[in-house]
């Protein structure tokens, strides 16, 4: 009779692991659709054209610009780098260099200001050059930085 006891309860506890993970998919189904189906992104992720006509992602009918995130706004540096696209150090502004890690308001301005007396730079280690960048802010800062044209 042991025996038939240890099969009841190992019966038991995989009906209740079923039941537990029936429970969790639920709760994962149910999560996904509420994500799925906020007012305003009705049909985001599907990709037919009928749920677009019906339901624009937009209430407004306009896109975002590119450069802008619809959940926080503009898109950060890092944002930017994790989408693939980098600075160009000799067209970039003061403001775009700033946002560069470890770059300060006043390193952006010595930065531009070293690029418009050299007339640009040639090579990231030309940017030792400027007051302020040594090699390892050089370091952090060259993933963010586009190829630049050795003439």
């Amino acid at each position: 009779m042991s025996c038939r006891g240890s099969l009841e309860n190992s019966g038991k506890i995989h009906r209740s692991y079923l039941f537990l993970s029936m429970i969790l998919l639920i709760w994962n189904a149910a999560a996904t659709a509420h994500r799925w189906f906020q007012p305003g992104q009705a049909c985001a992720s599907l990709a037919t054209d009928a749920c677009r006509e019906d339901h624009p992602t937009d209430p407004a009918g306009i896109s975002p610009p590119s450069g802008v995130s619809p959940r926080t706004g503009p898109l950060s540096i890092r944002q930017k780098y994790l989408l693939g696209k980098r600075i160009d150090i000799n067209s970039a502004s003061i403001d775009e260099i700033d946002e560069l890690p470890g770059v300060s308001k006043n390193l952006a301005e010595a930065v531009v200001a070293e690029r418009n007396r050299i007339g640009g730079f040639r090579s990231p280690e030309d940017l030792l050059r400027v007051n302020g960048i040594k090699e390892k802010r050089l370091k952090k800062i060259l993933p963010f930085l586009a190829e630049m044209e050795n003439n």
